[in-house]
């Protein structure tokens, strides 16, 4: 099974529509969003397209090939026949063109037999304005991150299709897949043959991520960090946005990554203290429950410095207990992820939250 993510770009529209529309007056509304389209093209366009899509039915695999880059790699991808249970992320810039020009490939996939399919548009990515650029790309990281990871782990083999896709979000992906993904694969606009680029072997060197940890961590969201705490990190990692700093695109990249090792390792945060009792429970847990109550840790670490609420998740839920329970534990909160029902119990002191054990949930 592959999990497969296609970078969409506009050339199944510049090409689907060549006759009707020149590739000029495409790319003038290249990223606006529906609203800030002018009407007379709107309509026009609208009325073209759906004729576009329908018709997809009825071309030929050749046809269909010369409809864009992304779809010619796709289908030769393909040439010895279409497996069903591939899962297919489509990233596209947040535009109405970047939809639409997403909905002929979704089109072309189903026609193959092909159901499983996610169009995905990162809030703001447009190629226009810098700044919002560079958040919307660590926000992709952010999102696909850990599902990239789950992907992998239930065995599927990750690919990233950069054929498509507008130059400046492929050569970040391409970053990206240098770290996340099983191969790359390309092909020219009218080639026949596909290129298929392996994952490189490359390390990271973890040092500073171990050093600065708690730097990372408050970068990732967006918290204050001291000046002084940036002086020793690389400054390809961090970028600075208006009067605050944030881990760059490339930063977000490979934080994402080492942070699940590290995660792997019981954590030094400021505002959380553990039992005895605790440390051994955490020994017994998976790499991947130890992970996962580390982000819980994370969130809970955050909530506590900054008082608020949009740290404490209804995935983390901290909350004071009542009843007969709470004559021992005065909190909990959920430690893992999805519909596990164990509970991690706490009690406070001088402001710091004691992490007691790990059980199950009391009612």
């Amino acid at each position: 099974m592959n999990y497969i993510l296609t970078t969409i770009g506009l050339s199944s529209l510049t090409n689907g529509l060549r006759g009707v529309f020149n590739a000029g007056e495409i790319y003038k509304y290249s990223n606006m969003n529906e609203n800030e389209i002018d009407e007379d093209f709107k309509s026009k366009f609208e009325n073209e397209f759906e004729k576009l899509k329908k018709s997809i039915k009825e071309r030929t695999d050749e046809e269909l090939k010369r409809l864009s880059a992304e779809i010619n790699a796709l289908l030769h991808f393909y040439k010895k026949g279409y497996l069903k249970n591939d899962f297919h992320k489509l990233l596209i810039t947040d535009t109405y063109l970047g939809k639409k020009a997403a909905e002929i490939v979704e089109e072309v996939l189903k026609l193959k037999g092909i159901s499983n399919i996610s169009i995905y548009s990162p809030k703001d990515l447009k190629t226009s304005d810098i700044e919002s650029f560079h958040l919307s790309l660590s926000e992709i990281v952010k999102d696909l991150s850990e599902e990239l990871e789950g992907y992998k782990n239930s065995g599927y083999k990750i690919i990233f299709n950069l054929t498509g896709g507008f130059k400046s979000v492929n050569s970040f992906m391409q970053s990206m897949a240098s770290l996340w993904a099983d191969e790359t694969i390309y092909i020219f606009e009218s080639s026949e043959e596909l290129l298929t680029i392996p994952r490189l072997p490359l390390k990271v060197d973890e040092s500073i991520f171990k050093e600065k940890i708690e730097v990372f961590r408050y970068l990732e969201d967006g918290l204050k960090v001291d000046e002084k705490e940036l002086e020793n990190i690389p400054k390809s990692l961090i970028v600075k946005i208006g009067d605050e700093y944030t881990l760059s695109p490339w930063g977000e990249i490979v934080w994402q990554k080492v942070k699940r090792d590290i995660f792997k390792k019981l954590i030094d945060y400021r505002m959380i203290e553990y039992s005895n009792e605790f440390k051994k429970d955490f020994e017994k847990l998976s790499d991947n429950e130890k992970i996962q109550i580390n982000k819980m840790f994370d969130l809970l670490d955050k909530y506590k410095i900054t008082g608020e609420e949009k740290f404490n998740l209804k995935s983390l839920n901290y909350h004071s207990l009542s009843g007969e329970i709470a004559s021992k534990y005065s909190y909990e909160f959920y430690p893992f992820d999805g519909n596990d029902s164990r509970r991690a119990f706490c009690n406070e002191r001088d402001g710091k939250v004691i992490v007691e054990k790990i059980g199950p949930h009391l009612k």
